[in-house]
C-alpha cells in the first residue's frame, strides 16, 4: 500500500508541479502585459523565473528535510537533462537552425557561469555564496534588459488574459500546486531511494531532475516543432543559468547546502562537458542537426547507464 501511495504522490506532484509553473507564468506574465511591461522583459524575468519554480521549491523542499542531495543532484541532473534530453530530442524533432553569432554572448557566459558555479560550490554552500550566485544572476538579467536588441533570443509569452482578478487566481493556483507539487515529488523521491537502496543524488540527478524540467521539455520540444529555434535554445541556456543561481542561491540562503565531493568525479564533469560542446557543435553546424540532436540523447542515456554503475547500485 505505501508503494502505491507513493507512486500516485509522485505521479500527482509532477503533474501538479507542470500545471503550477503553467499558470504562475500565465498570471504573471499576463499582469505585467496589463501594466505595460515590455515582452523581452515578461520574458527574461516573469517566464524565466517562472519555469524555474519547480527546481527551486524542490530544492528547498529537499533541503528543509536534510535531503541535500536530492537539492544539489536536481540542479546539476536538469542542466545535463535540458541538454542531452531536452535540446538532443527537440533537434531530433526539427533540427534547430540558428548562427552562433546570435547566441555567442550567452554560450560564452553558460560556460564561464558553470565553470565559476562548479569551483565555488565545492565542499559547503554558504549564504554568502548564496548571495554571490543571486547577484550574478540580477546583474545578467539586468544587462540584457538593458540590451535587448543585442540578444535576440526570447521567450515565448503565454495567451492574453486581460482580467486582472482572473489573472490573480492564476498566481495563487500556480504557487499552491508548486508547493505542494514540489512537497509530494520529494517525499515520494525519498521513499523510493530506500525502499530501492539507492543514493538519493542519483534520485536527484534522474526522476526528479526529468520531473522538474517538464516545462522546459514541453516549451522547446513544441518550439523546435515550430520552428522558432531561437526560443527552443534560448529557454534551455537561460534554464540552466536560473537553475544554479537562483536554485542554488536562493536555497542557500534559506539554509547552507553540503555538498558530496563525489559529483565532482562525474556529474559535475558530464555538465561542464555537455555545457562546453554546445559551442563548437553550434558553431560548425548553424545550429543543432538531427545527428548531434541524437548524439546528444544517446550521451544523455549513457549517462545514466554510467550514473547508476558508477554509484554502484
Amino acid at each position: 500500500m505505501p508503494i502505491f501511495i507513493n507512486i500516485l504522490l509522485f505521479l500527482f506532484g509532477i503533474t501538479v508541479l507542470y500545471y503550477g509553473a503553467e499558470y504562475l507564468v500565465r498570471g504573471g506574465a499576463n499582469l505585467a502585459r496589463i501594466f505595460g511591461i515590455q515582452p523581452i522583459v515578461i520574458g527574461l524575468t516573469v517566464v524565466a523565473f517562472g519555469t524555474s519554480m519547480p527546481e527551486f521549491l524542490v530544492g528547498l523542499q529537499a533541503a528543509l528535510k536534510n535531503q541535500h542531495a536530492i537539492t544539489i543532484g536536481n540542479v546539476v541532473g536538469s542542466n545535463i537533462a535540458n541538454i542531452g534530453l531536452i535540446l538532443g530530442l527537440s533537434a531530433v524533432v526539427s533540427p534547430i537552425i540558428i548562427s552562433f553569432r546570435q547566441l555567442r554572448g550567452e554560450l560564452f557566459f553558460l560556460t564561464i557561469a558553470s565553470l565559476f558555479f562548479v569551483t565555488l560550490i565545492s565542499g559547503h554552500i554558504q549564504r554568502w555564496e548564496g548571495l554571490i550566485f543571486l547577484g550574478i544572476l540580477f546583474g545578467y538579467t539586468y544587462y540584457l534588459i538593458k540590451h535587448p536588441s543585442e540578444h535576440p533570443v526570447s521567450q515565448e509569452l503565454p495567451a492574453k488574459e486581460s482580467s486582472i482578478w482572473k489573472n490573480v487566481s492564476y498566481l495563487l493556483f500556480g504557487f499552491v500546486g508548486l508547493n505542494f507539487g514540489s512537497d509530494w515529488l520529494v517525499d515520494s523521491a525519498v521513499f523510493f531511494a530506500r525502499l530501492l537502496n539507492i543514493s538519493e543524488i542519483i534520485i536527484g540527478m534522474t526522476i526528479v531532475a526529468i520531473g522538474t524540467s517538464l516545462p522546459e521539455l514541453a516549451a522547446s520540444v513544441v518550439a523546435a516543432a515550430r520552428k522558432e529555434s531561437d526560443i527552443s535554445i534560448g529557454n534551455i541556456i537561460g534554464s540552466n543559468i536560473f537553475n544554479m543561481f537562483f536554485v542554488i542561491g536562493g536555497t542557500s540562503l534559506i539554509r547552507p547546502i553540503p555538498v558530496d565531493r563525489q559529483i565532482y568525479h562525474l556529474e559535475l564533469p558530464v555538465m561542464l562537458a555537455f555545457t562546453i560542446i554546445l559551442i563548437p557543435i553550434i558553431y560548425f553546424n548553424k545550429g543543432i542537426s538531427r545527428r548531434w540532436g541524437g548524439i546528444l540523447l544517446l550521451g544523455y542515456l549513457l549517462f545514466n547507464f554510467f550514473l547508476i554503475g558508477f554509484r554502484q547500485i
